[in-house]
């Protein structure tokens, strides 16, 4: 009999594994219409000097900015093409998403 907490730790581990693949838990009937290979081949993030910059974004949506414990610390909306926002953060480790798309940052 395999011990209850090792139990509990594989499944936790597996979970953070497997965070971030979208098709893992997606169907096809909940994707998008326009598919996340496509959007992340396209679209380009990049943060630089609390200045982050967004090309190529296929149509209006919402950003959404998490710290590491998962707090969303900022939202906005997005209108498609190329858009450039001036924010102020501290330093530490992001997550950006956009839709389905989600890039790791770190702020120095």
């Amino acid at each position: 009999m395999i011990p209850r907490t090792i139990l509990t730790l594989s499944i936790l581990l597996m979970s953070l594994i497997s965070y971030g693949n979208d098709y893992v838990y997606s169907s096809e009937k909940q994707l998008d219409h326009i598919p996340s290979t496509m959007l992340q081949d396209s679209l380009k993030v990049v943060f630089t000097e609390s200045r982050l910059i967004i090309e190529n974004l296929p149509t209006d949506n919402i950003l959404e900015i998490y710290n590491i414990m998962g707090a969303k610390v900022y939202t906005r909306r997005l209108k498609s093409g190329t858009n450039e926002y001036h924010i102020s953060l501290p330093k530490g480790y992001y997550i950006i998403k956009i839709g389905k798309f989600t890039k790791k940052i770190a702020i120095k």
